[in-house]
């Protein structure tokens, strides 16, 4: 395999460069190191075989080549499956991460993972926990990756000052041309509370509390531009400015900025926001992992419980999530606010849009 390319930094390439090599560099010794298995059964066929076989079962099956890593993935957490029996060291926490990891790279593929250090980690440990098994060299990439991030994270790495850049994989090419337009409409329009990248918008508005209305320059009421969504731009507003403040529109697409603490922040739009009434997920997922139980969403990583841990009630989101989810249902959230069911395939679907205020205190942006 090489020399391994680690981070130096937080940088977005080399970032996505390296989930994306550890990707291809796993289905490429996953696929042959099972071909030498099956081979030595006297089964070359073995893709065809597993091919016909989910066909016959009337199930899907779409995947071209055995060295594909959502296809070997798909395959070896079923037990009805040849490649099963193949993967030594197969027990519940390897299906776990193998079914994790599948679901991760399909939002990779999406440009929906956060190119940064946090999902790096993340990702290099779902690898090393697939791979280690098996014995594959990507393994020990995996490994010396999570080593590298953790120290970075914690501040105890330095980049060496004649150390050269590492090496982008070349895997970083395509992955990270199928992000840029996606990190430019995000530094355009950020997420809620988030810092606010552009120029300062030209539209001036004040936001009264006591009146509980919008006002020009001229002290002119302009809440009725807003219609049947009066209520919910006042809502939100207040919750960044709850003594009332100033708000600057942009006049084209209605993206409004507020000075909190003295940052710009992007704080909501004069009107509907972009894909308002869509069920497409925008974002990046947070790294934390959910659940809901049935009565309340359970943060798998803090083993916390959402009932209890807003900063406003959140027992409608929890009604709505009760009407519509099982059990024990995993659930992903963006820094947009998206709330979805993560899948191994395809674009995932918008549950609701929550706030920071009703979802986890301090994991939303603002």
């Amino acid at each position: 395999m090489g020399n391994f390319t680690l981070p130096v930094d937080n940088d977005q390439v080399i970032v996505l460069g390296i989930m994306s090599a550890l990707e291809l560099e796993a289905a490429s010794e996953l696929s042959m190191f099972l071909d030498n298995r099956f081979r030595a059964e006297s089964h070359p066929e073995w893709f065809e075989d597993i091919r016909h076989y989910r066909i016959s079962m009337n199930q899907p099956f779409s995947y071209k080549s055995p060295s594909d890593l959502r296809f070997i993935l798909g395959e070896a957490v079923l037990e009805d499956s040849q490649i099963w029996h193949q993967i030594p060291k197969i027990n519940q926490a390897w299906v776990n991460a193998a079914h994790t990891l599948r679901q991760k790279l399909n939002l990779l593929h999406h440009q929906q993972l956060a190119p940064n250090l946090q999902t790096l980690l993340q990702i290099s440990t779902l690898f090393d926990q697939v791979t280690s098994g098996p014995g594959l060299e990507v393994s020990n990439w995996a490994r010396a990756v999570q080593s590298r991030v953790k120290n970075i994270l914690a501040g105890n790495y330095t980049k060496p000052e004649a150390e050269p850049a590492p090496v982008i994989p070349a895997a970083a090419e395509e992955v990270t041309k199928e992000y840029e337009e996606v990190i430019r409409q995000r530094e355009k329009r950020p997420p809620w509370g988030s810092r606010w990248t552009g120029t300062k918008p030209s539209r001036k508005l004040t936001l009264d509390r006591q009146t509980q209305d919008i006002y020009d320059d001229n002290g002119v009421s302009v809440a009725e531009e807003l219609g049947d969504l009066r209520d919910q731009v006042m809502a939100m507003w207040l919750r960044y400015f709850p003594l009332g403040g100033e708000v600057w529109v942009d006049p084209e697409d209605g993206a409004a900025m507020g000075y909190i603490k003295g940052t710009a922040t992007m704080v909501g739009w004069f009107g509907a926001a972009p894909e308002d009434n869509s069920d497409t997920v925008r974002g990046f997922v947070l790294a934390h992992e959910y659940e809901f139980t049935g009565s309340d969403v359970k943060d798998l990583t803090l083993s916390i419980n959402l009932a209890n841990s807003t900063v406003e009630d959140s027992s409608e989101a929890l009604t709505r999530l009760r009407q519509i989810l099982e059990p024990a249902t995993r659930l992903n959230i963006t820094d947009f606010g998206d709330l979805f069911v993560p899948v191994s395939e395809g674009e995932p679907t918008r549950i609701m849009n929550l706030h920071k205020n009703v979802w986890f205190k301090g994991q939303l942006p603002g």
